[in-house]
């Protein structure tokens, strides 16, 4: 459900298990790429500005589907390339101007790049390798990636329970710096869970590409297969 990938090539990890554990936050980016995995909190702020906690009696969906009115499931552009994990557990789709990056066994991965190497953009998909689950999903990242050294990370929004094809997940948006570069980057994270298999979706990119690139991102979310 930027991992992944924009960021996330740096001396992060500490032992083979703590990079394991990483990869389920998309954090293959940050061995990747050196930008850091954005953390979370769990109060999520709106797409109207308001505050939202993971309490009270609304549903999460109630509370903040209005941010995710751009999940729509549905095929990708046919001149996208689809790439599908080692498990068969999802399929990646990405425009054929992003390139595949090596990254850790079992996971998929692909970025667009400036004239000068810097990673606009990057998506991600990542087995579930822990314990994280759609509920509470964003408490989880905030735990998780606040020890990766994430910095400034604002929660734009937060909901539990979205729809995607036939699967049921938890996504968040965040605004946050990089470990390495101090890049500015918006980032979705969702866990999605199917029938078979449970899978994380990174998808993210710079700030100021946002306006732009972040409609590919929300794309290849929707498009996103889980099985």
């Amino acid at each position: 459900m930027l991992t992944t990938t924009v960021a996330r090539a740096t001396a992060m990890a500490t032992s083979s298990h703590r990079t394991r554990r990483r990869l389920s936050m998309g954090a293959t980016i940050a061995l990747l790429l050196g930008t850091g995995v954005a953390s979370l909190t769990s109060v999520a702020i709106s797409s109207s500005g308001s505050r939202v906690t993971h309490g009270g009696t609304r549903t999460a969906e109630e509370r903040d589907a209005g941010a995710f009115s751009w999940l729509h499931p549905g095929p990708a552009p046919k001149t996208w390339t689809h790439v599908t994990i080692a498990s068969g557990g999802a399929t990646l789709a990405y425009p054929s101007d992003w390139k595949p990056i090596p990254g850790d066994r079992g996971t998929v991965t692909a970025a667009l790049r400036d004239s000068r190497g810097l990673y606009r953009g990057y998506l991600n998909v990542t087995p579930r390798q822990g314990a994280e689950q759609l509920a509470g999903w964003a408490t989880f990242r905030a735990v998780r990636n606040t020890q990766e050294g994430d910095r400034r990370t604002r929660v734009v929004a937060a909901a539990e329970n979205l729809r995607l094809d036939r699967a049921r997940g938890s996504c968040v948006v965040d605004d946050y710096l990089s470990r390495v570069g101090s890049h500015p980057y918006r980032e979705v994270a969702c866990i999605f869970t199917g029938s078979r298999y449970t899978n994380v979706f990174v998808g993210a990119t710079l700030v100021r590409d946002w306006p732009t690139l972040g409609r590919v991102v929300e794309r290849a979310a929707s498009a996103f297969t889980e099985r």
